[in-house]
């Protein structure tokens, strides 16, 4: 098991595997998947669900890759490529559109008002060091960031231009946008 995330119901979590899966399973119910999200092909390191949208989740892997999903969508909403493998994922706790991410090298803030092609501000890592760990700050607009050498810096997030009345809509439009229906369209 690599990352594993309760959902709202605290019987039912997610839990990303070495091979790139993710299944979601039930406390209950310990001997068969309820649903399983296959697009990863290296281990994921991440779950994490967004905090003002209950049924949307993102998952990093060592693939280099973030992956947008819906809960009841086998496949993701949108994929984000990183210049590396992507160690942790974390949502906004005040912007439902805006997650941050580190790989080794480098923290990347992604804004979906923005852009779904390229992060909206990317923060190398220090010289010799990896970056390994994040948080959002709950009641600031700050990053917390670990790195390799035991130290935790503080970034300010500056120049975000966050839309508060039309996030929730990004949102909205692409659970809109990811019916099971639409999805099995472009499959075929």
């Amino acid at each position: 098991v690599c990352g594993t995330m309760l959902l709202q119901d605290s019987n039912i979590y997610l839990t990303g595997t070495w091979e790139g899966n993710i299944h979601k399973c039930s406390c209950s119910n310990g001997h068969q998947f309820l649903e399983t999200y296959r697009k990863h092909f290296c281990p994921v390191n991440c779950i994490t669900w967004c905090p003002l949208h209950p049924d949307v989740f993102l998952s990093c892997s060592s693939d280099s890759t973030i992956q947008l999903w819906k809960q009841d969508c086998i496949n993701p909403l949108l994929s984000f490529t990183s210049n590396q493998p992507v160690g942790e994922v974390r949502w906004s706790p005040k912007h439902a559109t805006v997650f941050s991410a580190v790989n080794e090298g480098q923290l990347e803030i992604w804004d979906l008002n923005s852009s779904f092609l390229d992060p909206v501000i990317v923060q190398p890592a220090a010289p010799g060091l990896k970056m390994t760990s994040l948080l959002f700050a709950s009641l600031t607009d700050c990053v917390v960031v670990g790195d390799s050498d035991g130290q935790v810096t503080v970034y300010q997030l500056q120049n975000l231009h966050v839309g508060e009345s039309s996030q929730g809509d990004v949102i909205q439009d692409l659970l809109r946008s990811a019916s099971p229906k639409e999805l099995q369209e472009t499959l075929m």
